[in-house]
């Protein structure tokens, strides 16, 4: 399963002081059972803070899915010209889209929006 943590959040996941959701999920991520998904602009956000070293061994080991950035590039430009995204995230939408990741970690309800949409992301279904 493939999942996908927003800047929002990523202290709660790579912090040191993580609340009980963030621990497992950090647990899960670390367990191989899931694997971290993320594209150019989101690595690029991910990589302030406690989150760059964790996904940079992660890339090494294989224990993160990276999608090419043109790709994720192309699809948030559509999205961006279809005006579906309530949220300010449509690279998270597009990296959901190209991916197939359905699980995502977020606090932004605007964005929690977007991907319960079915316009957007539709099968198969997600988990907030």
């Amino acid at each position: 399963m493939c999942a996908i943590v927003d800047v929002n959040v990523s202290h709660e996941v790579f912090g040191s002081s993580r609340p009980e959701a963030g621990e497992r999920f950090f647990k899960w991520l670390n367990s191989g059972e899931m694997r971290l998904v993320v594209g150019r602009r989101l690595l690029d956000e991910l990589k302030n803070g406690r989150a760059q070293e964790w996904i940079r061994q992660a890339i090494l080991a294989g224990a993160v899915r990276q999608e090419t950035a043109s790709t994720v590039d192309t699809r948030e430009e559509l999205l961006f010209q279809e005006e579906r995204c309530r949220s300010n995230d449509t690279h998270v939408i597009a990296l959901a889209q190209i991916s197939g990741a359905r699980l995502l970690y977020s606090n932004d309800k605007e964005l929690h929006a977007d991907f319960k949409n079915r316009l957007l992301i539709n099968e198969p279904r997600w988990k907030i």
